[in-house]
């Protein structure tokens, strides 16, 4: 599911997060792009949990998912932004997203990177992102579109502006954890 509307004022207004604590329980998977947005996902979502690293590649995914999970620091909310270092065939996704059941939201961001794997991954993305219930893609490709003041020279990486409008985007896909209904006075 594309994180729908919006998309026309991202960077124009600031994203507020709802508590201090809006991004408890939040973790964030990326690359060097994921980097780029650390400082302003932390001032959308204070508390949230970052593990960015230049170069990173879909195949590293499910050892940092189970590193962070045996620390302690896997939220009920998992961003996931890879794709601009390479490709990925959709079973290496699959089996990732099949042994996260437990994560409530899992946000994958599709990639903006003048690289000939771009449409591909963007593809393998929306592809597998519609067979699973708890999966939001946001669609940063279409947001970023004719947006080259948000990138730096390489058209890969962000400038500050850049940065905060896919940090803001990013930050407004995570759902609110929904209180268990009360049913019957219980």
């Amino acid at each position: 599911m594309t994180k729908p509307g919006g998309m026309g004022s991202v960077g124009k207004e600031e994203l507020k997060p709802v508590s201090p604590a809006a991004g408890k329980g939040v973790t964030a998977i990326g690359d060097s792009v994921m980097l780029d947005i650390e400082p302003y996902l932390e001032k959308f979502l204070p508390g949230i949990v970052i593990d960015g690293e230049v170069g990173r590649q879909m195949s590293q995914a499910k050892d940092i998912v189970a590193q962070l999970k045996a620390n302690g620091k896997l939220g009920d909310v998992l961003l996931l932004q890879l794709g601009t270092n390479g490709t990925f065939s959709e079973k290496t996704l699959v089996s990732l997203l099949q042994s996260l059941e437990d994560v409530r939201q899992i946000v994958l961001v599709n990639t903006r990177v003048p690289r000939p794997w771009e449409s591909d991954v963007n593809a393998i993305l929306s592809k597998t992102a519609a067979k699973f219930s708890n999966v939001t893609l946001v669609d940063w490709y279409t947001a970023s579109a004719n947006k080259d003041t948000y990138f730096a020279p390489d058209g890969v990486h962000l400038g500050a502006e850049g940065a905060k409008a896919y940090a803001s985007l990013v930050a407004g896909a995570v759902k609110p954890k929904q209180e268990p209904s009360k049913k019957d006075g219980k």
